[in-house]
């Protein structure tokens, strides 16, 4: 095992070791996920005409169908008005609805997104690297706050979970991999225990 993977061990055991982590992440059915500097690096290509698009992470998106086949619903919400979250989404299965761009309330927008899918703020987590997605969690929307590694140290301090990874480095993976293992609906849930036991 490398050191990154003895890193990203050791975090996944201290999150299990939280209880009350533990027991808000069993109530989980919605993730809300931030897109630029959460499921990407935060670069943007640029040409003189127009922005081009973004990388995402293979790994990131291998972990979505499974968690959507566990009855976990994901949004994709983005303060960018762009095709690209949508091609995104609709790679990984994420329902064209549940692609939100455009969007300069994230409050208000996942106020509304809660009242159409019938799911409370108990059940909602957020995840993002920026003062909007964080604000979410302030104001009473989500539970849950989790964020990257490359998060303002602010916004770090006031997060539930502070993933070990960079925004489009496998952060949305690892987190997605903690919640379907609390919840015992992890693909490789046996590999898991076998590793954290």
């Amino acid at each position: 095992m490398n050191d990154d993977a003895k890193k990203d061990l050791a975090w996944f055991k201290s999150c299990l070791a939280n209880k009350a982590l533990v027991a808000s992440l069993k109530n989980i059915k919605l993730v809300i996920a931030d897109v630029d500097g959460s499921l990407t690096d935060a670069t943007i290509y640029v040409t003189e005409e127009k922005e081009e698009g973004r990388s995402f992470s293979v790994q990131d998106g291998y972990i979505v169908k499974p968690a959507l086949r566990s009855g976990l619903l994901i949004a994709l919400m983005s303060g960018k008005d762009n095709q690209s979250t949508f091609i995104r989404g609709t790679h990984l299965g994420i329902p064209r609805d549940m692609c939100l761009v455009g969007i300069t309330n994230k409050i208000e927008a996942t106020k509304t997104l809660l009242k159409e899918k019938n799911i409370s703020f108990e059940q909602t987590l957020i995840f993002g690297d920026d003062f909007l997605d964080a604000d979410v969690k302030v104001k009473n929307s989500s539970i849950l706050y989790a964020c990257p590694n490359n998060t303002p140290f602010y916004l770090q301090n006031i997060a539930d979970i502070v993933l070990p990874k960079n925004g489009g480095n496998q952060a949305l993976r690892i987190l997605l991999d903690l919640i379907l293992y609390v919840q015992g609906n992890h693909f490789a849930q046996e590999i898991i225990d076998h590793v954290v036991t």
